[in-house]
């Protein structure tokens, strides 16, 4: 009787580790023999599992036989019932139909989806920046990224981004009159737009021709530098793959605002080209607050080989804001918003001129490391007054930026990923700042410095 028992008990859990056997495959590119990352594989009586970076998926064996279908955009979908005991490893043929357009967004770490980092990010693609007008950002950054801000002294000038109630300030030297941020690092394809002293001035730049936003909220902010806020990494528009294209875009809104842009694309197998060219203006929403700017930007892109690729950017603006400065307490109760007298009086504005230009390469030594470096440099003429001063700021700002990108595999489902690298800027500025008092010729001071970080 025991022996009777105990043979059964043998037979009872061979049957348990049977059914819990569990069984892996791997889906393969049937013409590149590459794996296929993130196959959707269904299994009949389990749930749905994607496919790893190696292509391969496990499951639990329940019974002999499965009926398992697999899955992916641009690949013929496979389906089979088989047995587990069978050789799991599936071929998918490429299917021929084009797709119209691939939109691409890109995080600071490129191996893992934002739900999967263990920092702040936030993503913002063309629907949420063209939900508004699309010519000024803070209407997408307000609506949509949490813990941000961003706000604007006038209609297209001071602008600067609050993250987690950081970023305003007055200059490392009491220079900054342009209500321009700090404590944040801001870059427009992979140029630094906050320059050496850790100042933001974003006037010169033309948000309409904005395609991407990504921004790294507090400590992940750290890999850009001087960020103790955060960073803001931004992509112009680019020209579609094997597309040639003129456009001509014209708005026009309330407030006398009007705007034109002329844009050309042309866009081959592995080169790809852009030009935009365009004017703004708004009479503004109160007493001189009138607002003008005039654009050009030229983007390119040059796929030199499966490793090596050349990206490069230059921009041309000129822009000019009136300011009214702020209201009292009076005119705000009364809805007065005739705006400062002192700001009308002495026609304090902002006017920027800058001139912006970038190259950058991103090479692939192999699967587990790449390079991506960046050389850049900016010149501007800024010509700011208030109600009590007048600033005139000519900084020439030039850097490097490079950084190595790795990956590798320890193991089933252990990874180490890492990004090192190195930011080098530095400024040459000469600033000369006028006291607004009776003597018009009295100097506040004259300042010619450097600036390297």
């Amino acid at each position: 009787m025991k022996r009777i028992l105990f043979s059964l008990l043998l037979s009872f859990c061979s049957t348990i580790v049977a059914i819990a056997q569990t069984k892996t495959g791997k889906v393969i590119d049937a013409q590149t023999k590459s794996p296929i990352v993130g196959a959707a594989v269904e299994l009949k009586g389990n749930s749905t599992t994607l496919t790893n970076e190696e292509g391969v998926f496990s499951f639990t064996c329940s019974n002999d036989s499965i009926d398992i279908r697999i899955h992916i955009i641009g690949y013929s979908s496979f389906r089979k019932k088989m047995s587990c005991k069978e050789n799991l490893t599936f071929f998918l043929t490429n299917e021929n139909n084009t797709l119209n357009q691939i939109e691409i967004t890109a995080t600071s770490d490129p191996n893992k989806t934002q739900l999967d980092q263990p920092s702040s990010i936030v993503s913002l693609k063309p629907t949420e920046i063209k939900r508004g007008t699309g010519l000024f950002l803070d209407d997408a950054i307000n609506g949509n990224v949490p813990g941000v801000l961003m706000v604007r002294r006038a209609a297209s000038s001071g602008q600067q981004f609050n993250i987690r109630g950081y970023g305003n300030g007055m200059g490392v030297r009491g220079v900054n009159s342009n209500f321009d941020g700090q404590g944040t690092k801001v870059y427009l394809n992979g140029i630094a737009i906050t320059d050496a002293e850790g100042i933001t001035v974003m006037d010169d730049i033309d948000f309409g021709s904005i395609s991407n936003v990504e921004i790294a909220k507090g400590p992940s902010g750290n890999l850009y530098g001087l960020a103790i806020a955060g960073a803001v990494n931004m992509q112009t528009q680019k020209a579609a793959k094997n597309t040639l294209s003129i456009g001509q875009e014209f708005l026009a809104g309330s407030y006398g605002l009007t705007r034109s842009t002329t844009r050309i694309a042309i866009g081959g197998e592995k080169t790809s080209y852009m030009i935009n060219y365009g004017k703004q203006h708004s009479d503004g929403f109160m007493q001189h607050t009138a607002s003008d700017k005039e654009f050009v930007n030229v983007v390119s892109e040059s796929n030199v080989s499966d490793k090596q690729s050349f990206t490069s950017y230059i921009g041309y603006a000129n822009s000019y804001d009136e300011r009214n400065g702020e209201l009292t307490q009076g005119q705000y109760d009364t809805l007065d918003y005739s705006g400062n007298t002192a700001y009308i009086k002495n026609n304090a504005h902002a006017a920027v001129k800058t001139l912006r230009a970038g190259l950058g390469q991103t090479y692939k030594f192999n699967s587990h490391i790449s390079n991506t470096t960046s050389v850049f440099g900016s010149g501007q003429a800024i010509d700011a007054s208030s109600a009590g001063g007048w600033t005139d700021k000519n900084p020439v700002n030039y850097g490097l930026r490079s950084t190595f990108d790795s990956k590798f595999n320890l193991g089933k489902n252990i990874s180490i990923n890492g990004i090192t690298g190195i930011e080098m800027q530095r400024m040459n500025a000469i600033t000369v700042g006028y006291n607004m008092g009776a003597d018009s010729t009295n100097l506040g001071g004259i300042y010619n410095y450097n600036v390297i970080t």
